[in-house]
């Protein structure tokens, strides 16, 4: 079978959570099926990033967006009923040179990613396509919405019903649907929004793999993310300046990842470090004695969660983390208690208070963090395979055409 891939962004480097989703998908599908990548870009990607997909991917395309034609569109944007993000990624050019780029592959099946991509092939009746939500945006918007106030909560509001409104027309012009929560299926309006296939993410757990603990005092307690993502922003905020205060214990508190914002930048000093890109991620992990993962705006699964756990590092998560992970995924919540540890493979805080009291019983209970780790190792390992999660996409890939393709809307 020959699928062509349709992305808003090149899959490389693994920065951002949609292009490693699509990264390890590339890898696992690749023995199944010949692939043919096309992506949207705004520089053309570097040699580097082309030789990282070289390996599974038969060809790839950066279709280059204009940074002027972006910036017309969001001129008119606010008069269209269409979402923000779809005019961002949107272009009439583009969407010629996609044409023409299929119509040289034929492809069999087309993947597209996000639902900033299916303005460019939902009239494509022709070919069977399956559309990747990856999460609900539209619920990730409104608790942006809460969060904020005036002009800035106006504006997330009304993208956020946008969104949601997106979310559920752009369904009907897809014969399959995939999404990584069950959680964020819910939230679809859809009224056949249960047809979407759930397909979680996977960790590589040949590439992320258990160390030696970190040398302590002082306990290290870690954030890894794309420090420009807001959700991330928002959790590094609330560890640094209502969590750490509260921890008893000697603790350290290290933010890692890329494009640390300013807001993010300004929260180092003392006992917080704050590290921005890292060479090699999985040295962040190295050095932590414990994940704190207090997200509360975000939605979908958080990869870093896998890759901490993969690592062997106890983590304390949020409930918009929790359910994000699956069903299998066991809890503890409440005081620490070596009963209950013995049977959990991460920690569930609720408030930024009972995240700073399970934090201190970690940072004083070296035993608590092994057991805690070689639990989280082992449910990545049962749970957590990229194979096994591919396999859910793959399946989707056998659909025909519905003999209704959907109605068309404005083309605004």
């Amino acid at each position: 079978m020959k699928v062509a891939v349709l992305t808003s962004r090149w899959p490389w480097p693994l920065e951002k959570g949609d292009k490693l989703r699509l990264y390890h998908q590339l890898r696992s599908l690749s023995s199944d099926v010949e692939l043919h990548l096309i992506s949207l870009v705004d520089e053309e990607p570097s040699a580097e990033a082309r030789a990282a997909l070289e390996p599974w991917v038969a060809s790839m395309t950066a279709v280059k967006l204009s940074r002027w034609r972006r910036m017309l569109r969001m001129v008119w944007a606010p008069v269209s009923s269409r979402p923000f993000q779809v005019h961002w990624f949107y272009q009439r050019r583009a969407h010629r040179q996609v044409m023409r780029v299929l119509g040289q592959i034929q492809p069999d099946h087309l993947y597209a990613q996000l639902i900033r991509t299916a303005e460019y092939v939902k009239e494509l009746h022709e070919i069977p396509r399956t559309l990747d939500y990856m999460d609900a945006l539209s619920a990730g918007m409104e608790r942006r919405a809460g969060k904020h106030a005036g002009p800035q909560r106006w504006l997330f509001a009304l993208e956020a019903r946008r969104l949601k409104r997106y979310e559920a027309t752009v369904f009907d012009y897809f014969d399959a649907h995939t999404i990584i929560t069950a959680a964020d299926r819910r939230a679809i309006g859809h009224p056949e929004r249960d047809r979407i296939a759930t397909v979680p993410n996977g960790v590589d757990t040949a590439h992320f793999v258990p160390g030696p603990p970190p040398p302590e005092p002082p306990v290290t307690v870690s954030f890894i993310g794309n420090m420009a993502y807001p959700p991330n922003v928002d959790a590094a905020q609330r560890l640094v300046r209502e969590i750490a205060p509260a921890v008893a214990a000697d603790i350290r508190v290290v933010i890692a990842g890329a494009t640390p914002t300013p807001a993010v930048r300004a929260l180092a000093g003392g006992s917080v470090e704050v590290t921005g890109w890292v060479d090699d991620i999985r040295t962040a992990y190295a050095g932590s004695h414990v994940f704190a993962a207090p997200i509360v705006l975000g939605s979908g699964q958080q990869n870093k969660i896998l890759e901490a756990m993969a690592c062997g590092v106890p983590c304390v998560i949020s409930p918009q983390v929790r359910a994000g992970l699956g069903p299998h995924l066991r809890v503890v919540e409440g005081p620490l208690s070596g009963e209950h540890v013995a049977r959990a493979e991460a920690v569930l805080a609720r408030t930024s208070e009972e995240a700073a009291q399970r934090l201190d019983e970690l940072a004083r209970g070296g035993e608590l963090r092994r057991v805690l780790a070689q639990n989280a190792r082992r449910f990545v390992e049962e749970h957590a395979s990229w194979s096994g999660k591919t396999k859910l996409l793959l399946a989707t890939f056998a659909v025909v055409p519905a003999p209704n393709p959907g109605q068309t809307d404005d083309k605004s």
